[in-house]
């Protein structure tokens, strides 16, 4: 088995605003310690492939910065998109690119911004799921078993394993972000998992996938080169200027037969807003966290994070305050995730576009 990796990393991280900025998304972002979100997903796989097999879907703005955080993969392997269409048209074309990498190729799409732990766990996970596709011909996704009644997160619903005792499960369904009822009812059930937006596949079942449930896409592919060289970016320019914008469970995973979920056994979290900067286990006793130059006096329940500045905090509770040198951000903890609210306001007024 030759396994490839293309990570994902042309997100905005609007929800990390105001550190996450257009020329500096979260990605690119030392969220968990002095290296970029990008450097700790290379970091998991090293060992496991090659460096030569690993490509970089990113935003045509940002490659250049993916190229330094990446130095062993080759810059034509670090793809800047024209324009950003979701992720199914970005995993049509690597399958299109790896399946010329020969029949025993696995390929494995991971999202480069999310927090995985072990990392040893992780890839011996990883190697066997590539098993398992090659040897079935199948996408393999994985779940992560829930802890909470989380309505952040898309669900999967596990059917039968695919043998006695086996991690890997049949897909009965795919359940959109639920309300907390209904998480609860997940959490309480047992049999639905967590969609982390990692999986597996061959490029051939992928692609033959794409022919079957998005036709449009498939045309698309045929028009396209081989292998990213010289002229690329013209060829880019057509398949994304005529591509649908859609994400790949809806394309895709929503309608497939060949989809298998793995029950992971290593700790996720993908890191999707400020209150998932701080888990419970990294607080104080009164259920506080600071980064950078901060100081909470008397304060219960905050995340206080510092860039340029000092934050000070006093008798204050249930709050996420993040300073930069332009911008303060306070927010209700629990209320993280409606940031990107904020940025939407930004973009609607041309007077505060340098905020963005």
């Amino acid at each position: 088995m030759r396994l490839h990796a293309v990570i994902l990393a042309g997100g905005r991280g609007e929800r990390f605003w105001p550190l996450s900025r257009r020329s500096r998304p979260k990605q690119f972002l030392p969220l968990l310690d002095d290296r970029p979100m990008l450097a700790h997903t290379l970091a998991r796989i090293r060992g496991l492939m090659d460096p030569g097999d690993v490509w970089i879907i990113t935003a045509k703005d940002l490659k250049r910065e993916a190229e330094s955080i990446a130095p062993g993969v080759p810059n034509a392997q670090v793809i800047g998109e024209p324009v950003g269409k979701n992720t199914a048209p970005a995993i049509a074309l690597a399958a299109w690119w790896i399946k010329e990498a020969g029949s025993d190729s696995v390929l494995a799409v991971l999202p480069s911004d999310h927090r995985i732990e072990p990392a040893e766990r992780f890839r011996d996970e990883l190697a066997r799921a590539g098993r398992i596709a090659l040897e079935r011909g199948a996408i393999v996704l994985f779940g992560i078993p829930p802890t909470r009644p989380e309505t952040g997160y898309g669900y999967i619903e596990s059917g039968d394993p695919i043998e006695p005792g086996s991690p890997f499960h049949r897909v009965k369904g795919f359940r959109e972000k639920p309300d907390h009822r209904a998480a609860a009812r997940y959490l309480s059930q047992g049999r639905f998992l967590w969609n982390a937006g990692m999986f597996v596949f061959p490029p051939g079942a992928m692609l033959e996938e794409i022919h079957a449930h998005q036709p449009d896409i498939a045309a698309l592919l045929a028009d396209m080169p081989g292998p990213p060289r010289g002229g690329t970016e013209d060829a880019l320019r057509r398949f994304y200027g005529a591509a649908p914008s859609i994400s790949i469970d809806y394309a895709i995973m929503e309608h497939s037969g060949k989809t298998l979920v793995a029950r992971a056994g290593f700790s996720w979290d993908d890191l999707g807003s400020w209150d998932a900067i701080a888990p419970p286990e990294s607080r104080d006793s009164l259920g506080n966290a600071t980064r950078g130059s901060a100081l909470l006096h008397d304060c219960k329940n905050v995340i206080a994070f510092a860039q340029g500045g000092l934050v000070a905090g006093l008798g204050v509770e249930d709050l996420v305050i993040v300073r930069t040198p332009d911008v303060t951000l306070v927010c209700r903890s629990g209320r993280a995730q409606e940031v990107r609210a904020i940025v939407e306001q930004l973009k609607a007024r041309k007077d505060l576009d340098g905020y963005l």
